[in-house]
């Protein structure tokens, strides 16, 4: 029998699927300490640049688009350094989170008057960091962000919890 467990009536159905952690496959059964401390540096430092480009992004190529993508390949390359997920929460529940901050960000100017993700910007001044701008157009990027590191997340986890050694009944 491959991997099921036999029923009372014969049958042969699969056994239960663990959680996304608990689940060893090649991707999670890693074990390199080399692997896992480069990983660590290479998240901060990519998470830096993500920072950066979303800041950005209103004004100059970047944004939430690939901010987010790169969001995503710097967690992949956590879960797979590390055999776990480094969000506590399902990566999917970005995605809603993104749309209403995207669309709302839209809507606001309209209900002013204004043409539909109309951006206002203006200036800002802090001991800190000086005179700079803002914009809305940050708060809809960020909402993009959000969609697609979500979304590209959960493509990507799944994935990677494919065990092609499963077999359904339907399967000889």
């Amino acid at each position: 029998m491959s991997g099921g467990r036999k029923e009372r009536s014969g049958k042969s159905r699969p056994a239960p699927r663990p959680g996304p952690t608990a689940r060893p496959n090649a991707l999670t059964d890693v074990g390199d300490p080399v692997l896992r401390v480069v990983s660590r540096a290479a998240f901060a430092l990519v998470m830096l640049l993500t920072a950066l480009l979303l800041w950005r992004g209103h004004n100059a190529p970047g944004g939430g688009f690939i901010a987010g993508l790169m969001t995503a390949c710097a967690l992949i390359l956590h879960r797979v350094a590390n055999g776990r997920c480094a969000l506590n929460f399902p990566p999917l529940v970005l995605v809603p989170w993104g749309l209403a901050l995207s669309f709302t960000t839209g809507l606001v100017p309209y209900l002013l008057g204004r043409a539909y993700l109309k951006s206002d910007y203006g200036y800002v001044s802090t001991p800190l960091t000086g005179e700079f701008e803002w914009a809305t157009a940050l708060l809809f990027d960020v909402g993009v962000y959000l969609i697609v590191a979500g979304s590209a997340l959960h493509i990507a986890y799944e994935l990677i919890d494919v065990n092609p050694r499963e077999r359904v009944e339907d399967d000889r």
